[in-house]
Parts: C-alpha cells; sequence; structure tokens
C-alpha cells in the first residue's frame, strides 16, 4: 500500500480531521464503520487513518511520511497492518480468524495496530459472530476499520460497536469542480450524472477504455424498454456488472423520468420497482440476479408500454 495524500481526496478532509483529532484526545473508538457509495473513498479514508495511528512522529492530522513506520506503510510492508477482503462472495471464518490471529500478536512498530476490512456487508452469519467477540473485547492499541457501501445489510449488534461514520456523496457542482483538477478541462456530463456523486468512480471512468462500451450498453437498454426486443442479449451483458445498481439508477433517472408524457403513476411504478430491486439484492443473500433483473426490465417495459404501476 501506497502511502496515499489527504490532498488528493479533498472531499475526506473534513471526516481525516475529526477522526484525527479523536485519536489525539484519545477518544477514537476501536471498531470503526464507514459507510457509503462505491467509490467515495472509504478505503482511502481508512488507508489515511491507519498511517495516522501507526505514525512514530505524526503531524496533527496526518502521519509524517518519514519515520520508519510511514516507509515501511509506503512499501507496502508495515506488519501492523492488516487487510482483509472478500476473495469470492463472502468473507467467512478464515478471514476472521486471521483477524483474531493478528490482534493478538505483538504490535511492530509504534505498538498499534490496524485491520483494515473492505466489504463488510459481506460477513456471513458464522463470521459475522467470530468479529463480535474481538468487537466486544478489542486489544489494547488495535483499532479495527470496517468499510461497507451497504450498512444496511450488518447485524445490529455489529453496528451497536463500531462508530459509524457516514461519507455522503458529492453534488454535481463539487464533484464536477474536482474532476476539473483531474484532467484538462470539465468532464462529460455524462460521468458526471452517472458515478453518482462518487469522485473515485468518476476518475475511474474518465481513465477507462471502457467509456463507450458503457454508454453503447446505456443505449440498447433504454431501447429494450421502449421495444419489443429480447432480453437474453442484453441481460448477459448486464448481470455480471459490479457497477448495476447505478447503471438501472442512471438510466430511470437520467432517460426514462425524463421522458414526455411520463404519467405521475408510471413514475412512481418505476422508481418502486427499482427501490425492490435494489433491496433485494441487498437483504436476500443468493439471489438469483439474472431472474430478479429480468423480472425488473420486463416491468419496466409493461410499466412505460401500459402506463400503469407496478406490483407491491
Amino acid at each position: 500500500m501506497a502511502l496515499l495524500n489527504s490532498q488528493a481526496y479533498p472531499w475526506l478532509n473534513d471526516s481525516l480531521q475529526q477522526l484525527s483529532q479523536l485519536y489525539r484526545q484519545q477518544r477514537l473508538a476501536h471498531a470503526l464503520l464507514f459507510n457509503g457509495p462505491e467509490g467515495i473513498g472509504k478505503l482511502e479514508l481508512g488507508h489515511m487513518l491507519a498511517a495516522l495511528v501507526l505514525c512514530k512522529t505524526p503531524a496533527a492530522a496526518t502521519a509524517c511520511g518519514q519515520c520508519k513506520s510511514c516507509l515501511l506503510l509506503a512499501a507496502g510492508n508495515h506488519a501492523d497492518l492488516l487487510l482483509l477482503q472478500p476473495e469470492n462472495a463472502s468473507l467467512g471464518v478464515d478471514e476472521i480468524r486471521r483477524l483474531t490471529d493478528f490482534t493478538q500478536g505483538k504490535a511492530q512498530q509504534s505498538g498499534n495496530k490496524v485491520v483494515l476490512l473492505r466489504h463488510a456487508e459481506r460477513l456471513t452469519e458464522a463470521a459475522a459472530n467470530a468479529l463480535l467477540k474481538t468487537l466486544e473485547e478489542p486489544p489494547q492499541g488495535c483499532f479495527l476499520i470496517l468499510c461497507t457501501a451497504q450498512a444496511q445489510r450488518l447485524k445490529p449488534t455489529i453496528l451497536s460497536r463500531c462508530q459509524r461514520w457516514d461519507l455522503a456523496p458529492l453534488s454535481t457542482s463539487q464533484l464536477s469542480d474536482y474532476l476539473r483538477t483531474q484532467q484538462q478541462g470539465p468532464a462529460p456530463d455524462f460521468i458526471v450524472s452517472f458515478s453518482g456523486g462518487a469522485p473515485l468512480k468518476a476518475l475511474s471512468l474518465l481513465q477507462s477504455s471502457e467509456l463507450q462500451t458503457l454508454q453503447q450498453l446505456i443505449t440498447q437498454l433504454q431501447q429494450f424498454i421502449r421495444s419489443t426486443e429480447p432480453l437474453a442479449p442484453l441481460l448477459k451483458q448486464l448481470e455480471g456488472r459490479s457497477d448495476l445498481t447505478l447503471l438501472l439508477s442512471y438510466v430511470l433517472r437520467e432517460q426514462i423520468v425524463t421522458m414526455p408524457m411520463l404519467a405521475p403513476a408510471q413514475m412512481q411504478g418505476l422508481q418502486q420497482s427499482l427501490f425492490r430491486f435494489c433491496r433485494d439484492e441487498q437483504q436476500i443473500l443468493g439471489q438469483n440476479k439474472a431472474l430478479a433483473l429480468s423480472a425488473l426490465l420486463t416491468e419496466w417495459r409493461a410499466l412505460l408500454r401500459a402506463g400503469r404501476p407496478g406490483r407491491d
């Protein structure tokens, strides 16, 4: 892990300042939950806080960048930092066993240890129960930072033991201003709108070769909803995408709701159907995504054609 510069993430500065102040005052909780949309910078904030906590001579709100601990972090070789992330669809007991063994060991450098746990919403039932034991009695000098875009999927007992930080999406003007500093000239309106206020998602799109593919996919989706074309070819392209919810939200917000002559009942039905799809995706483990997506798009097509609200 490279040592991150807080100036590269200006929208995180307020949160980092507050967390730093709590740490200096010895009031920083040993279990933190960073919640926010994908691409908002949860892991980056966790890395910067970890660097501060592990630094031997920290500045006011950041790590010094020059002590032995900071140099080890910059080299990606710090023994007192553990990054855990799912290797597949879930975080299991084996990963939490690694976490437990790590937290119970002796710190090698500053006396503190930090665990960064990505996609905490993917904890299995057994893994969540195992993690609770560490959250209830955290070892001295050990900080656990859980990152998630879906805090509602975590067990209440996990949530109650963490100090929660919600990272809100940037406004359109804030995101546009940030992207303008990252390139020559303003960012395309499509990227600003599609990324949903998540600057790292927007920046990734700007630097990606997939932008044209994504725009073509949105066009295909819009054409499907308005036509009688079969769904199967489009479904294959959609179901495996990690940004599926963003994509559907964009199409609904920018391409469908703005259609002329759209009745209030149609608009309500469209919005409710997307809400149900997102809710079920988050709450139903092992959901058949292809089937759920097929049902959603078929319902959108029917709503636009018949002008009737969606099913309850």
